[in-house]
């Protein structure tokens, strides 16, 4: 079984999320206490890890001590009463992988689960769209960086240029490799390679700065 660590100041949280992942797949150890998680941490050589953050405490400030030391084995899920865009953009860019509601339903946390272990973000609709306004309105600021951007895919191979395209639409990667005739880790090989040459991180910041190039092309 899969391992799974969640981590919760409140109760009744814990609670909720004991229900939801009763049947699941997971080998589930709950922490109230960041002490005990990160003793936990230490111990284990990879995990997915739920946090649920509370605004009202010093939480994020220990999940970015947390993602600084343990970003190498850890998948982190971040769950927010009330999420905040800018919240979510810092902790995607400490390497966080999900961010969303506390709220989010039960089969929904399941396939963001899956998402994460792939290496790839989850992340909700508000949060992806503050971030394409946010590009927007840097495109609207400066448009030195017009020409490299139309010209992105030109930087790619045509294998690369088709796994980019399918990046747009939103497929997965196993989805890409049955479309393509080609494996699941050939996949995971081009987007390393696309990650690099296109100086992104993730897949939500290839698929943002693709949209972006796409826009611009089309103007």
């Amino acid at each position: 079984m899969k391992k799974l660590f969640i981590y919760s100041a409140n109760e009744n949280v814990i609670t909720r999320l004991k229900s939801d992942l009763e049947n699941s797949h997971y080998d589930v150890a709950y922490f109230s206490l960041l002490s005990e998680l990160k003793a936990a941490l230490r111990a284990q050589e990879l995990v997915s890890l739920i946090f649920h953050l509370d605004n009202h405490t010093d939480a994020e400030g220990e999940l970015e001590i947390i993602q600084r030391e343990y970003r190498q084995q850890i998948n982190t899920l971040v769950l927010n009463n009330t999420p905040d865009p800018e919240q979510g953009v810092r902790l995607l860019n400490l390497n966080v992988r999900g961010y969303s509601n506390t709220f989010i339903e039960p089969d929904k946390l399941i396939v963001a689960l899956n998402v994460i272990e792939q290496g790839e973000i989850w992340a909700g609709a508000a949060l992806i769209q503050y971030m394409l306004n946010k590009s927007t309105l840097n495109e609207q600021n400066s448009n030195k960086d017009s020409e490299q951007d139309q010209a992105i895919f030109k930087l790619l191979t045509s294998r690369e240029q088709q796994i980019a395209q399918k990046i747009l639409t939103g497929l997965q990667n196993k989805l890409i490799a049955d479309e393509l005739s080609i494996t699941e880790r050939t996949v995971k090989a081009h987007l390393s390679t696309i990650f690099k040459k296109l100086g992104v991180r993730n897949r939500l910041e290839l698929t943002l700065k693709l949209q972006k190039a796409d826009r611009r092309s089309h103007s």
